[in-house]
Order: C-alpha cells, then structure tokens, then sequence
C-alpha cells in the first residue's frame, strides 16, 4: 500500500484499528468480485482501491448497532453480494 494513501486515509479516519478494519473489510469485498467506487490502474494493489475510495469519499460507514452486533450474520455480505457482477446472473 502507498504511504501517501494511508497518510491521506488517517485524516479522514482518525483512529487507525478503524481505518485497518475498513480497508481490511472493504479488500475481502473486492477480493470476491466487489466492483470498485474509484477508477483503477492495473499497478493498484486491493488496498491501495479500498483507501482510495476511503480518500475520494466513495466508501463511507457507520457504527454497527447493538441489534446488529448480536447477531452472528455478517451485515456486508449481502451488500457484498449486490455488488458482484455474478450476482447479476
């Protein structure tokens, strides 16, 4: 991952445990078929696309609620989901 993008990253998202697990989240996304908010080059690494999109303000979250904490069902795997294009077929 490019220092610059982490640097630029850590200003939008100050505690950095958050912002590790938002990109780690956001690269497990893409790594199974997640179509990309940000333009890519094939020289971009899944990290450096997740901080990306975190620095273009394409990738937002929110804190989960306690409902959502006590279940056991992953609350991204649908969206990951909706987003596959193999989804679509």
């Amino acid at each position: 991952m490019k220092t610059e993008l982490i640097e630029k990253a850590s200003r939008i998202v100050a505690d950095n445990q958050l912002l590790i697990n938002i990109v780690s989240k956001r690269v497990q996304q893409l790594s199974h078929g997640s179509d990309p908010y940000v333009p890519t080059t094939p020289e971009m690494g899944l990290g450096d696309i997740a901080l990306t999109e975190i620095v273009e303000g394409k990738l937002v979250w929110r804190e989960a609620t306690e409902e959502e904490l006590s279940t056991e069902e992953d609350p991204f795997a649908a969206l990951a989901e909706e987003e596959s294009p193999a989804a679509e077929s």
